[in-house]
């Protein structure tokens, strides 16, 4: 008999971990392409034409980080702090960063603890992405 019970235990915690690694994988996917269409959003927000004869647009820093952020809670169907039952303790941190040659590259990291069948164990996801930003149209 308690071999039986031992091996439901067991049971029990490998369907629970192997549920929890289904979990993050898919939180780790949906919050990448999250992040990708909340920058495509962000630049179509935020971009504003300076020299419409040239095709020069820029970025309004402020706006593109409001519209990034609202597009991921919009799309990932988070609260306004980006926790849902799933994420917790979860930052956004947006940034432009330019290259030599002054191409600027929008960059998002995000982090976040995922917890999901075993609420006692919680595990970091953290995803990187940049995006290119060709601000100059001819």
């Amino acid at each position: 008999m308690p071999k039986v019970l031992g091996l439901i235990l067991i049971g029990i915690l490998v369907i629970a971990f192997i549920s929890d690694y289904l979990v993050v994988n898919s939180v780790y996917e949906n919050s990448g392409r999250g992040i990708e269409h909340a920058i495509d959003a962000g630049i179509v927000k935020a971009g504003y034409v300076t020299d419409a004869q040239s095709g020069f647009v820029q970025l309004n820093q402020a706006s593109l980080d409001a519209a990034i952020r609202s597009e991921f809670i919009r799309n990932l169907k988070l609260d306004a702090t980006m926790k849902n039952p799933v994420m917790k303790d979860t930052s956004m941190d947006i940034s432009i960063d330019y290259t030599s040659s002054d191409v600027p590259w929008i960059s998002v990291q995000f982090k976040t603890n995922v917890s999901f069948l075993l609420p006692f164990i919680t595990y970091p996801v953290t995803i990187n992405r940049s995006i290119a930003y060709e601000s100059v149209y001819k």
